[in-house]
């Protein structure tokens, strides 16, 4: 079987992938979220490289158990990462920080979180365009909102929202719970530069909700995943040292 027909198939099977139709018409941000993913291969002996004879006469099957060697973890991944950023964008993620404070003895303090689970029957994602690219799987994900959801984020982009963004990092040894660090750590800062720039002096609390807007950008530098991210932002309390 043509090597390229069978990787097509095989992702198919795999991934539930949605071919993409060239002329399909592109939908506003506003109806329909799409977002490039990618995740590594799986670290299992074999390349895209083309076979050598020898290889060419293993069965079907063996041909088969390769190939989900090679990308069942890449997908697997990809359908974790996938969820986590279209759910910041849907229903966004919620914070509570305590900056540090020396001269009073403050800890530090950060908590993050979703506003609620993805639900998948809710927002179903299509993934189209698998690409493989140097050890990595890259495809592009597309998820409708619902109209309520269009309707939420409408509200969000018609309200004075500040705009904020920020860059984390997460340790890629933690694999998808080194993304989640990175995005963490990203929206900490994107939190801590704006008050930095409207209060003077240090509040003593603040929390909200964010809603993660643009693509995502992941990329791996020196051991760890880097994310550059851009949100709307609504601060639901902020308590100042002056009001104890």
């Amino acid at each position: 079987m043509n090597r390229r027909i069978f990787f097509v198939l095989t992702l198919i099977f795999l991934f539930g992938i949605v071919p993409f139709a060239a002329n399909a018409q592109v939908q506003e941000q506003s109806q329909q979220l799409r977002i490039l993913v990618w995740a590594d291969l799986d670290a299992f002996p074999g390349s895209f490289e083309e076979n050598t004879e020898a290889e060419k006469k293993n069965t079907d099957k063996e041909g088969e158990d390769q190939f989900h060697r090679m990308f069942g973890f890449a997908i697997e991944r990809t359908k974790q990462v996938a969820p986590f950023l279209l759910n910041g964008m849907i229903n966004g993620w919620k914070f509570e920080y305590t900056p540090y404070d020396k001269r009073r003895g403050v800890k530090e303090f950060w908590e993050f979180d979703e506003i609620k689970p993805f639900d998948k029957n809710m927002n179903p994602i299509e993934f189209h365009d698998p690409e493989a690219m140097d050890g990595k799987l890259l495809s592009r994900a597309y998820c409708n909102r619902t109209k309520q959801q269009q309707i939420e984020y409408k509200r969000w982009c018609s309200i004075v929202h500040p705009h904020i963004k920020g860059v984390g990092r997460g340790s890629v040894e933690k694999e998808f719970d080194g993304i989640k660090e990175a995005c963490s750590m990203a929206l900490k800062e994107a939190v801590r530069q704006y008050w930095r720039t409207l209060e003077k002096n240090k509040p003593k609390e603040i929390s909200g909700t964010v809603l993660l807007i643009r693509d995502p950008r992941i990329y791996v530098r020196n051991g760890q995943y880097v994310v550059d991210l851009d949100f709307f932002l609504e601060t639901d309390r902020i308590i100042k040292y002056t009001q104890f």
